[in-house]
């Protein structure tokens, strides 16, 4: 199968657990779109096209159509798709499962601009229920790409947030008169798990400088954060119930603007009462409840209960 080819593809760089394998459908960019819980812009599709006596393929946001004209000016072809059979043949892949990894040796790939107003984008991997995010060099190296080009139409200007994702180890620790976050550690993004850069804080009281929990910021918008949140925190068992975790976590809010983040994400077990009276207590959304996904990292970590995911605009 293509996608244990694809596996053993990213085995050797130390990312497979970065491929994700659901239990429904992501054959098309509306089906990986509704699987996935993203706009289906989101969605890198593979494009195959008959080239010479051979093939390109093309990576595109699933919002996007090929331009015939661009596409003509820019391979001195016509825009010819594969028919299936060949599709297989040329890629290894079926059709709904066509991916720009682990491909035939010599089998040219190209990115088209309509991939870069994204910070992540969402490619299949070699079957019709599989997927992995990835930042647009990520998907560049990954797919050992030839670079750049402008073949498609139709679709949406516009770009993701933009935030600094680098921690700041000078920046003012805000404080509320009863508690301060004092840095205990920062950490860069880990690009074999899909980590994004995050601090963790000690939550500090002031009147005897006692650390009387922790809490973390996690600096991004990818897809296992929805679940995982941008913000999760601990208060020591005999420091319970002085409302420290509430105010720490709108302590983290003022660092979090800081970095230009819009909204953060913080979801709790839905069976944790202490937990949601917390949350529920600021002001945000709960957006849903529901078991983690199989592809995320809290179900990763035997997580198998239903959660709140509340989102917090800033």
């Amino acid at each position: 199968m293509s996608i244990e080819r694809v596996k053993e593809y990213f085995c050797t760089m130390d990312l497979e657990q970065r491929v994700w394998e659901f239990e429904t459908s992501s054959a098309t960019v509306e089906l990986a779109a509704e699987t996935l819980g993203v706009r289906p812009a989101r969605i890198a599709k593979t494009l195959s096209f008959a080239l010479g006596d051979g093939c390109v393929l093309v990576v595109a946001a699933g919002d996007a159509r090929v331009d015939n004209r661009k596409f003509k000016e820019q391979f001195e072809a016509k825009a010819k798709m594969l028919a299936p059979d060949e599709v297989a043949h040329f890629t290894g892949s079926e059709i709904g499962g066509v991916c720009p990894f682990a491909l035939p040796e010599g089998t040219p790939v190209y990115l088209d601009v309509s991939l870069k107003r994204f910070a992540t984008v969402f490619p299949a991997c070699g079957s019709t229920n599989s997927a992995m995010e990835v930042t647009n060099d990520e998907l560049l190296r990954y797919s050992r790409a030839r670079g750049w080009v402008d073949v498609c139409k139709d679709w949406e200007a516009g770009d993701d947030h933009r935030i600094d994702t680098e921690p700041n180890e000078a920046m003012e620790m805000p404080a509320d008169g009863e508690i301060a976050l004092r840095i205990a550690s920062v950490s860069g993004a880990d690009e074999t798990k899909g980590f994004v850069p995050a601090y963790r804080f000690e939550i500090v009281r002031l009147s005897d400088g006692v650390p009387v929990g922790e809490i973390d910021l996690r600096l991004g918008y990818v897809r296992n954060l929805y679940f995982g949140g941008n913000v999760g925190y601990s208060v020591k068992e005999e420091f319970r119930g002085n409302g420290y975790a509430g105010k720490a976590c709108k302590l983290v809010f003022h660092i979090a603007r800081a970095h230009g983040m819009p909204y953060l994400m913080i979801s709790c077990r839905a069976d944790n009462i202490a937990s949601r009276k917390t949350l529920e207590g600021f002001d945000g959304t709960l957006l849903e409840t529901r078991v983690p996904p199989s592809y995320s990292s809290l179900y990763r970590l035997g997580e198998r209960d239903p959660h709140c995911y509340f989102r917090f605009d800033l």
